[in-house]
């Protein structure tokens, strides 16, 4: 069986079939369609105002790098004039959150927008390994 071309370019080969639409895309139009349904979901639902500072909650997952990935790719291609960082939450965890902080820190230098880093210990005055620990 021959691979399927993308629905989209016809051009490269498929690589994954959506369930929404029931299109088989290569990567490139898959991130394209993507991008643009969140981007008409943006400016239909009017989400954000130009000049807004925008908080993109950030755990060092897969899922806050690629809001922060697209966030910051529409901002910069639809100029919609946001302020953008990304803010992040160490609750105090030994050996649990150092590793995912590490992560948003590169996110921040990719991405290059400002990173806020707040911790329980400043925000309430403890960790969550001292709660546990009593």
């Amino acid at each position: 069986m021959a691979p399927r071309v993308c629905s989209r370019c016809a051009v490269n080969r498929a690589i994954l079939k959506r369930p929404k639409t029931l299109e088989q895309l290569c990567k490139e139009c898959f991130f394209l369609v993507f991008e643009e349904e969140i981007h008409e979901t943006i400016t239909n639902d009017k989400l954000f105002t130009r000049g807004e500072k925008v908080a993109i909650a950030a755990s060092g997952g897969k899922d806050s790098t690629v809001l922060a990935e697209v966030l910051t790719t529409l901002n910069q291609r639809y100029d919609y004039g946001l302020d953008l960082f990304l803010l992040s939450v160490d609750e105090g965890i030994v050996g649990y959150r150092d590793d995912s902080l590490e992560t948003v820190k590169r996110n921040q230098q990719h991405y290059r927008i400002p990173l806020k880093i707040v911790s329980y210990a400043e925000l309430y005055g403890w960790t969550m390994d001292q709660i546990v620990k009593e």
